[in-house]
């Protein structure tokens, strides 16, 4: 399990708000996860090089 820090905006929270209303959820964090299923993610370090990253 990880846990993670999201700051979101106004609208932002705004979206995650309706979306668990919609989804009859219990809390932001459940609708957050849910929402996050929709997306491909490729995470990358930003301070090291490729090379040294993927060796």
């Amino acid at each position: 399990m990880a846990k993670m820090l999201i700051e979101l905006s106004n609208d932002e929270d705004k979206i995650v708000e309706v979306y668990k209303v919609v989804k009859s959820l219990n809390s932001k964090q459940e609708a957050i996860k849910e929402m996050i299923r929709y997306f491909a993610v490729e995470i990358r370090p930003k301070n090291l090089e490729e090379k040294t990253y993927f060796k």
